[in-house]
């Protein structure tokens, strides 16, 4: 019975970290990651592996949305500043994760569809290391008329 409960928990997890992979977004990455994590910690610590699961996963799932909320807070004030853009946070365990934010070039504005896209060199850290470097492209839309 123990080995059939830990299997599906293994099996949860890799559901879990299936759809981080698959998504098209970062925010659901963030959270299908954080809330396998979670789940798996939760599971291996208590002695009631389901619960520790479901209180785990929980936990981790707000993690994951906090960190996407930081990088898109700091991708913005990338763009908006055309500067680098670094915020820092200690975590629980006495830990650190970091995002830096650096826009690349400078913004195209495509007059024909109205946008305009600038791309945008965001690092995450944790712990000293790097977890993940990635290049965004990011398009605002804006409106050119003077009626309503």
């Amino acid at each position: 019975m123990e080995k059939l409960k830990y299997f599906v928990v293994v099996f949860v997890l890799f559901i879990f970290i299936g759809f981080s992979i698959s998504s098209c977004t970062t925010e659901s990455e963030n959270v299908a990651l954080g809330t396998a994590v979670g789940a798996g910690v939760g599971a291996a610590t208590t002695k009631n592996s389901w619960k520790g699961a479901v209180i785990g996963g929980i936990l981790g799932a707000v993690a994951g949305e906090a960190m996407y909320q930081i990088q898109q807070r700091a991708i913005n004030e990338a763009m908006a500043n055309q500067k680098p853009v670094v915020y820092q946070r200690q975590t629980q365990n006495g830990g650190w994760e970091r995002i830096e934010a650096e826009p690349v070039g400078q913004p195209v504005v495509n007059p024909n569809e109205h946008t305009s896209c600038q791309k945008v060199h965001v690092r995450e850290y944790r712990n000293g290391k790097i977890i993940k470097d990635t290049v965004k492209e990011v398009c605002k839309g804006y409106k050119e008329t003077n009626t309503y």
